[in-house]
């Protein structure tokens, strides 16, 4: 992965991971008084990395149970509506899930809410993290801050 952008979100505003070979740029911000964030780090910076992908939706799932309670005790009308509800938030979830991107970076961790297409360079980050971490692999060169 030579040149890449992940985007979504962090801190309840857009962000951005710009990957460049094996240097980072995180650009996001916080606080209520918005606060710039720029990191540059590089993928041997980083002590461990998470990739989250929930795929599930618990309300989804409570709701159709509790469906199938409502058919046996009270009624089917109520518990069949509650049951295609729940079906219908769990087949949403499955198809648009929602990823997370986790770095840890021993004085910050840095946690992103990954948009759905940025997902394919995320897990490729992740998997050359991994690699990294695996192998103890240090930089051919120093990384030039931008």
């Amino acid at each position: 992965m030579s040149h890449a952008i992940i985007s979504g979100h962090a801190y309840g505003r857009r962000a951005t991971l710009e990957l460049a070979a094996d240097t980072l740029t995180w650009r996001a911000q916080r606080g209520a008084p918005q606060v710039a964030e720029n990191i540059v780090t590089t993928v041997h910076d980083v002590r461990d990395v998470h990739w989250i992908e929930q795929g599930w939706s618990l309300p989804g799932g409570i709701l159709a149970v509790l469906g199938a309670l409502w058919i046996v005790t009270e009624g089917f009308l109520w518990g069949a509506a509650a049951i295609a509800i729940g079906a219908g938030l769990v087949v949403h979830r499955r198809l648009r899930p929602r990823l997370f991107l986790a770095l840890d970076l021993g004085d910050r961790r840095l946690v992103m809410k990954v948009a759905i297409a940025s997902a394919a360079p995320a897990r490729t980050l992740v998997g050359r993290i991994q690699r990294a971490l695996a192998t103890g692999e240090l930089p051919a060169t120093p990384p030039a801050l931008p």
